[in-house]
């Protein structure tokens, strides 16, 4: 792996307080930005580029600044726009709801200087099947259950039409972009894939289906929002730190088997979000362990029995030990510079503390300020870097492993009280739909869970708990078992004798047939 320079904000002190978490992991993992949220920003990225002819280009490494889309009168209508039900009971005909729909809108549309929504009148026949196009966007809308403001709720992404930033708008009108729920996930995402050695054809299948060739509700969003409306400013600022990783590849290879299915672009894009989540999260366990000198990472997975079993401990245990991983990250980040000549020349020093700031800003980004003054020697400084770094760790980027793996049904508590991986049958799916070309025999699909995600269920991968003592073969073939008659019951695998089962994408199975 090769590592880059940290980006020009860092020295122009613009960016984070301190570049710890985005100096490991890049700028920056955010756990309020859910998996789908960073898929919607991602391909809002995709388009912005797109546009300009450098989808997944990257000449020169984290100079990516785009201009995404607003589609203000869209939001406005989909998710600001209370008066529909209303109208449509009070007033006695066609025309009359036309009327007072649009003076309600005229008075209450945000972030627009002049609202005006005469247009929609010629493109739709009467006001009831305007209503009904809102009522469908609504009802497809990505989290469109949650309590976020108007302006943060997003449709689905049924095409280029359909996709926006997160923004704020204020109550005197104004609009600025909100990194909240958009928070550069999905610019890292898009990064990766990028920076992936399949970019190219990923390229082409990315653009084909859900930009130049989109789904046909589209055209809904299209015919509410009018013409495209761009932000005013420029988005730069995104930063990632490898120019290579082998989770950029095999997330392209996990794309590229969904994307070349014979289904269409609203139905992939399901298992489009998880193997990101699944991905993301596993960059980060990989990251971690890498700066940790670790032996890969590995996820125990409880195929869920009836009773407490020694894989359920397991499980729990794996579970625990990764999502500790990024703090010790960050720990061992901080503290190596102490292992430095830099810092042994330093501490040796007649000024040791102010030598020692003046490393830790070069390195870190330590705020030069007074406080260092009444520091006694340059380890107080380190261990006060590491309680603030740290701190700041655990609110957002020390979060990922946990809430994005219950999000993505990786982890549950489901007849227990500890967290531990335990797949759900959505998870189950796309990982069959990700690594299934065709048909692929029971033990091949566990061994290629256990290579491709380090996923262990079966006894072949759990050898070294075998082999430890923690756990007898037999545990593990009783989950491998679980799990041969949970993808059975799901329609996944099928089998041909005892002892010879196969595990069969559906989609293909369907073109087969």
């Amino acid at each position: 792996m090769e590592f880059l320079d940290r980006p020009t904000q860092f020295e122009e002190r613009t960016g984070p307080a301190y570049w710890i978490d985005e100096a490991i992991w890049g700028h920056r993992l955010h756990d309020e930005q859910s998996p789908w949220l960073t898929f919607l920003e991602f391909l809002t990225v995709l388009l912005s580029e797109h546009r300009e002819g450098r989808a997944l280009r990257e000449e020169v490494y984290n100079s990516l600044s785009y201009k995404p889309q607003l589609q203000l009168r869209l939001r406005n209508l989909v998710f600001n726009n209370p008066h529909v039900m209303t109208v449509r009971t009070e007033a006695g005909s066609d025309d009359a709801a036309w009327s007072l729909w649009l003076d309600k809108m005229a008075e209450t549309a945000g972030g627009i200087d002049k609202p005006d929504f005469r247009y929609l009148r010629d493109r739709f026949e009467t006001f009831d099947d305007f209503a009904a196009v809102l009522s469908f966007l609504q009802g497809s809308a990505i989290e469109g259950s949650s309590n976020k403001r108007w302006s943060s709720k997003f449709v689905f992404p049924f095409g280029p039409h359909s996709l926006f930033e997160d923004v704020n708008v204020k109550p005197n009108g104004s609009v600025s972009n909100d990194r909240r729920f958009f928070a550069r996930t999905g610019e890292i995402l898009y990064l990766m894939l990028s920076r992936s050695k399949h970019a190219h054809e990923l390229r082409a299948l990315l653009t084909s289906r859900f930009l130049d060739k989109p789904e046909p509700y589209d055209a809904m969003a299209r015919a509410l929002q009018g013409d495209i409306q761009l932000a005013k400013a420029e988005r730069g600022g995104a930063y990632l730190p490898c120019s290579r990783h082998p989770v950029f590849d095999r997330m392209a290879e996990d794309w590229l088997s969904i994307l070349k299915l014979p289904i269409p672009g609203h139905d992939a894009i399901p298992h489009l979000v998880t193997t990101a989540g699944l991905n993301l999260l596993l960059y980060q366990l990989d990251r971690a362990r890498e700066l940790l000198d670790r032996s890969p990472v590995e996820l125990v997975c409880e195929i869920v029995s009836p009773k407490k079993s020694v894989v359920r401990d397991l499980s729990a245990d794996s579970y625990q030990h990764n999502n500790m991983l990024p703090q010790l990250a960050i720990e061992r980040f901080i503290m190596r510079i102490a292992e430095t000549p830099a810092w042994t020349a330093a501490v040796a020093s007649d000024e040791s503390v102010l030598r020692a700031s003046d490393l830790m800003q070069r390195e870190f980004g330590w705020p030069d300020g007074d406080d260092d003054e009444t520091v006694g020697d340059p380890k107080q400084l380190l261990d006060e870097l590491l309680g603030k770094a740290t701190t700041r760790h655990k609110q957002h980027v020390g979060k990922i492993h946990a809430t994005w793996s219950r999000a993505i049904g990786l982890s549950s508590r489901r007849s227990s009280r500890r967290l531990r991986y335990a797949p759900t049958d959505r998870l189950l799916k796309t990982l069959v739909v990700a690594c299934v070309d065709n048909r692929l025999e029971f033990k091949d699909f566990l061994a290629r869970l256990h290579h491709r995600y380090g996923i262990v269920i079966g006894d072949a991968q759990a050898r070294s708990f075998v082999d430890a003592g923690t756990a007898d073969q037999e545990d593990f073939s009783d989950n491998a078992h679980r799990l041969e008659e949970r993808l059975a019951s799901l329609g996944l695998l099928r089998r041909l004798s005892d002892s010879c089962a196969y595990v069969e994408n559906p989609f293909q199975r369907a073109r087969a047939e």
